[in-house]
């Protein structure tokens, strides 16, 4: 089975800073079943043009990048973090947005007869299930999408044309689906009475995946938190939660992983405060320095004031994974698939985050290993090897449907 997954943000090479989880996909796909070949297809950036492609991303050369360009070189900056993050930060870059669309569409158009794909698979709504719903009707291939966060809901801003879009698109789908409850139903918000009863029975809840990790005892007093420096992330909440799990914790620590345009305002917010440690982007080693250290991880999400959320930080499964306790809000998307192994607190309440991360720091030994034993069993069934031959089964099922079809 040839697979064909177009994507707007995908690392170009291994210490690129952005999410992975769709090559990660990629790639656990085709180590699942030898006869399955991948294509990623993922716009420019100031990063990927430096160099050469397409690139093999496995040793057997079956999953491969591909990357197209759409815009004056200065302006290929829309996807390189997030295309919400990039307007937010420029809102000149919403210009950009129309040229994205139409470099996909070419873009996809070529792949498609080029590569011949059994099946399309896009990752977002916005602008991949939208672009490649059309390409993928003129080419008779079927395909499906991945929800993730905010990506159907921002066609909100559109009024009755945004939701005949996503009606539209969503009816062409063979399959869809999304990454938490919580962004399954923004989608479903487009949808009343019978369209949206037979679209939440189709719709499936699946996340993304996680690599399989060692159970690591980090200290119950140091806490860490691995995300982007942006509004959603409610990394600000937990600043102001801090003095509380100070005074109640005095040798607690802080340390904070990750880029972003809040850098500097979360730094002055953390200036006065003890144990507070930014460490910038980290990936590899340097990561997994900073896991190893935290016994608790903080994922205290928000809702950002543009509408912007998160779907289910990747941070949180990794965190379970290895055994760590976390403690999130319920703005993040691990009030769905987690609840019973993490301790959730309301978005945006800071007494309420640092009365959790206290609870979490100075719970008993014995407790702690319980809840890390029940945590990393949850995230047996969230790795990458169990989840592939599921998505494969997906895949596999709309393209004999199609065949039927035809």
């Amino acid at each position: 089975m040839k697979i064909l997954v177009v994507a707007s943000t995908v690392p170009a090479h291994e210490a690129d800073a952005v999410p992975r989880f769709v090559l990660d996909q990629a790639l656990s796909l085709a180590a699942a079943d030898p006869a399955v070949t991948v294509t990623v297809l993922a716009p420019h950036t100031p990063v990927s043009r430096r160099l050469t492609w397409p690139r093999a991303e496995s040793a057997d050369s079956r999953v491969t990048q591909e990357r197209f360009g759409y815009a004056p070189r200065r302006l290929e900056t829309l996807t390189a973090h997030g295309i919400m993050p990039a307007i937010r930060a420029h809102k000149a870059m919403a210009a950009a947005v129309p040229m994205l669309f139409a470099g996909e569409r070419r873009a996809l158009a070529s792949a498609v007869g080029v590569h011949r794909p059994d099946v399309i698979l896009a990752h977002w709504f916005t602008p991949q299930a939208i672009v490649a719903a059309g390409v993928a009707r003129r080419a008779g291939v079927p395909f499906g999408f991945t929800t993730h966060a905010s990506d159907v809901a921002v066609l909100r801003r559109l009024g009755p044309l945004g939701t005949r879009i996503v009606r539209r698109v969503t009816s062409r789908a063979a399959f869809a689906t999304a990454v938490s409850r919580q962004t399954a139903d923004k989608l479903l918000a487009f949808f009343d009475g019978a369209e949206r009863e037979a679209l939440a029975a189709r719709l499936d809840i699946e996340p993304m995946g996680i690599h399989a990790a060692a159970a690591i005892e980090g200290d119950p007093h140091t806490v860490a938190v691995i995300a982007r420096l942006v509004e959603k992330k409610g990394i600000h909440v937990l600043l102001e939660a801090w003095p509380a799990v100070r005074a109640a914790v005095p040798d607690a620590r802080l340390l904070l992983g990750g880029e972003g345009p809040m850098r500097e305002q979360l730094e002055a917010l953390a200036a006065p405060l003890e144990g507070v440690q930014f460490h910038g982007y980290v990936t590899g080693q340097a990561k997994a320095a900073i896991e190893a250290q935290a016994g608790v991880v903080a994922v205290p999400s928000v809702v950002a004031s543009d509408g912007d959320a998160d779907g289910l930080p990747v941070a949180a499964l990794e965190a379970i994974a290895r055994g760590a306790l976390v403690v999130a809000s319920d703005a993040s998307g691990a009030q769905d698939l987690l609840a019973d192994v993490v301790t959730l607190v309301p978005a945006g309440e800071a007494p309420a985050l640092a009365s959790a991360l206290i609870e979490a720091m100075t719970a008993p030994a014995a407790q702690r290993a319980s809840r890390a034993r029940a945590a990393r069993e949850r995230a047996e069934g969230l790795t990458w090897e169990a989840l592939a031959p599921v998505t494969l089964g997906r895949l596999r099922a709309a393209t004999r449907a199609r065949a039927v079809e035809g």
